[in-house]
């Protein structure tokens, strides 16, 4: 009895000895388990922020690109027109009334590139409006302004040239004072467009869109019924229909000189 006690002794031991073996083993790949998936995790974030780093990177590119392409753009349209400008004042062969018109929508198309486009270049970086209620009036009543100057203008040219062409006698009555009475027509239409939504023609939105940084010509819908009448399907049918009458004169002034 006392040798199978012993030996049932010897082998309860053993197999304690085996069992706290295989515990420590298994906690040992517990342990490397744990590592493998620590590293693995933090090999994830790693690529994680290099992603966010590279995609960073490249929003930063693109958005250089664009407000470089932007400026450029800006530059050249102010030099372009800063030059007409130039040439008529000092040129004496283009100092003549129907040159006035052409002045003056260079002066419109100036304006533009001096006060409207670089506002237009900043919110187009950033993505949203910075500048506050009182720059978004200023902003949105310049764009409106040269624009709708720069339409009439062209309205005007058409004018101008269709009187022209059709009387022979206008010409010679073609005098400073009436283009300077068409020149304040059209500069008196878009200042009264553009100064309506400062007077209070604006749509109720308008303080909420700036709290969202967004900023916009009034959306009311009688204001923008009447805007887009007044300076653009108004002026551009007009224009069409002006020169489609000068083509039909011309036309008949070339089959007259052909046929006799």
């Amino acid at each position: 009895m006392a040798v199978i006690n012993s030996s049932s002794i010897d082998m309860a031991n053993n197999l304690t000895t085996s069992f706290i073996n295989l515990t420590l083993s298994d906690n040992s790949t517990f342990d490397i388990d744990d590592s493998l998936v620590r590293s693995g995790s933090n090999l994830t974030k790693l690529s994680d922020q290099d992603g966010d780093q590279s995609e960073f990177s490249y929003s930063t590119l693109v958005t250089i690109a664009i407000a470089a392409c932007l400026s450029i753009l800006t530059l050249l349209t102010a030099v372009g027109n800063l030059f007409v400008i130039v040439a008529i004042r000092t040129d004496r062969n283009l100092r003549s009334a129907q040159n006035n018109l052409v002045f003056s929508l260079a002066v419109a198309d100036l304006m533009v590139s001096l006060c409207v486009m670089p506002f237009a270049v900043i919110a187009e970086v950033h993505g949203e409006w910075r500048l506050g209620a009182l720059w978004c009036d200023i902003y949105t009543s310049a764009d409106v302004l040269s624009c709708t100057a720069s339409i009439l203008h062209l309205l005007a040219i058409a004018l101008d040239r269709y009187w022209a062409v059709t009387n022979i006698d206008y010409i010679q009555r073609r005098s400073p004072t009436r283009i300077l009475l068409i020149l304040a027509a059209v500069w008196g239409v878009a200042v009264i467009v553009s100064l309506a939504p400062i007077l209070g023609w604006k749509d109720e939105a308008f303080d909420d869109r700036i709290r969202d940084k967004h900023c916009m010509v009034s959306q009311d819908m009688g204001y923008q019924i009447f805007a887009t009448c007044a300076t653009f399907y108004g002026p551009v049918i007009l224009i069409l229909l002006l020169y489609w009458k000068i083509y039909q004169v011309m036309c008949r002034f070339m089959s007259i000189s052909v046929y006799g």
